[in-house]
């Protein structure tokens, strides 16, 4: 079963925590109606007003949608456009301008062979990967886009091209192990041609967004790809550029294997072990989190949880003091969707010690983010708290801050209805005025009739010129931690 499917289906549970609530401005909150959000938040300037605007996609699964894809004004949090799609979208836009009108362009993808190019300055669709007149996908062999980042121009067009895996069947039962074999591909930004298009090897179906790294020269790109699922067996895999563009994926090295469930949540790049190389920490479903040495693909450490899941891709920050960076993630004790309880989880980078193992209560599948809130010196986590009343239902959510310098946790903001599903709020300075506003989305409780999802803008006083990690996958928003 998806993960997108599972946390649609998840009800909240109460910490019973009281914390004190610092209050903050509110800039703007827009209400998309009919959409629920798990894409996070990305940001450039679409109006040319000099301020920074919000690129978000949104949707239920199976369902078509007239805010498929919004576009909202950082100054006013007006919709500036917003694209109708078929189905689901879930993945963070990447940004570049193809057609050449000094804004930069969308691309973003999701369910059934979502993936669009999108102008930022009008919100007209440049190219559909499948448009209607394609017919049904599946008989292709094509299921849903998973994308993180760029690859340096392929066909020398003059443009960055993506770097995309598809695969995924949600109507297949999860008991099922007769699943389609996902696909690792190379997509030309500029009409969405098909480059090249690769099996994943053994088989094996594929829900985990490829990402690249340049350990081993700057003319060796290579590609970091997984397979397997929430109950499929998989690997993590790492296989040249050179060998995917010759469509020899099946030559892979394997960096990780688990024989009882796959890999599906992205991992983060950072120097942990001080070699100048950026190694690989992976968090699992099957309750490992693992630390890779980028250069020699040797285990660096690793901790396993026994009878916890895990779906929150790793934050990296400095939250020790020390210069190596360290990284934070949520596991849920249990399997879904029985889970007991989530638990924060701490891992100093340089030793692999845990130092802070913490209860949290609530169901959290959005990755924190990692900025030095009070100038203290050391990174803080910011995320949103998710909580729900038991006898009725509800569900609300608050932004919670988790100092560990001074072993403390506050609430920054008002209480609000809804959840937030999976989506990784952003620190931004929308305005350019040297303090950070926090934008961040979630999604009414789905016991009432009417389904939206909102998006909110928070005054913070933040002045933390360079966050370590201020949005989904990070700085260079690909995983990789470079602070």
């Amino acid at each position: 079963m998806c993960i997108l499917k599972k946390l649609l289906s998840i009800l909240f549970f109460i910490v019973g925590i009281n914390q004190a609530s610092i209050a903050q401005n509110v800039r703007w909150t827009v209400e998309l109606d009919s959409a629920v959000i798990f894409s996070s938040p990305r940001f450039t300037d679409l109006n040319l007003d000099g301020f920074e605007d919000i690129i978000i996609g949104a949707g239920s699964e199976g369902q078509t949608i007239s805010n498929g894809i919004v576009a909202i004004n950082g100054k006013t949090g007006e919709k500036l456009w917003n694209v109708k799609t078929r189905d689901q979208i879930y993945t963070s836009a990447l940004l570049q301008d193809i057609d050449n009108d000094s804004v930069k362009d969308v691309f973003i993808g999701g369910r059934n062979v979502s993936l669009f190019a999108i102008s930022g300055r009008t919100g007209e669709i440049i190219w559909e990967f499948w448009p209607k007149v394609n017919g049904y996908w599946k008989e292709s062999g094509y299921y849903n886009f998973y994308l993180t980042q760029w690859l340096e121009d392929q066909n020398k067009d003059g443009f960055k091209d993506l770097l995309v895996a598809n695969g995924g069947d949600a109507t297949i039962k999860p008991d099922d192990k007769n699943r389609p074999q996902g696909k690792l591909m190379i997509i030309s930004a500029k009409d969405g041609k098909t480059l090249n298009e690769s099996l994943i090897p053994h088989q094996r179906e594929t829900y985990y967004a490829p990402h690249i790294h340049n350990n081993y020269g700057e003319n060796k790109t290579s590609i970091i790809f997984a397979s397997g699922g929430e109950n499929i067996d998989g690997n993590l895999w790492e296989v040249p550029l050179k060998s995917l563009k010759k469509n020899k994926v099946s030559k892979a090295k394997v960096l990780l294997n688990d024989t009882l469930k796959g890999f599906i949540v992205n991992s983060v790049l950072a120097d942990i072990n001080g070699d100048g190389k950026l190694d690989i920490i992976n968090a699992r479903i099957n309750g490992r989190i693992s630390a890779i040495d980028g250069k020699t693909n040797q285990l660096i450490w690793e901790h396993f949880f026994p009878e916890h899941e895990c779906y929150v891709a790793p934050t990296v920050g400095n939250f020790t003091g020390d210069n190596t960076p360290d990284i934070f993630t949520m596991i849920a004790e249990g399997t879904f969707p029985g889970y007991k309880n989530f638990v924060q989880v701490l891992i100093d980078g340089q030793t692999g010690e845990i130092v802070h193992k913490k209860s949290n209560g609530t169901y959290q599948f959005a990755s924190g983010i990692a900025v030095d809130y009070n100038n203290d010196g050391t990174d803080e986590i910011l995320f949103l708290k998710n909580s729900i009343n038991m006898e009725t239902y509800a569900t609300t959510n608050q932004v919670e801050i988790l100092d560990f310098k001074n072993d403390t946790t506050f609430s920054v903001g008002e209480i609000r209805n809804g959840a937030c599903l999976s989506s990784t709020p952003s620190i931004i300075d929308i305005d350019h005025d040297g303090k950070k506003e926090l934008v961040f989305v979630y999604s009414n409780s789905f016991s009432e009739e009417k389904v939206y999802g909102k998006i909110e803008c928070l005054e913070l006083n933040i002045t933390d010129p360079n966050p370590s990690f201020p949005c989904y996958l990070g700085p260079l928003e690909n995983g990789v931690f470079d602070k």
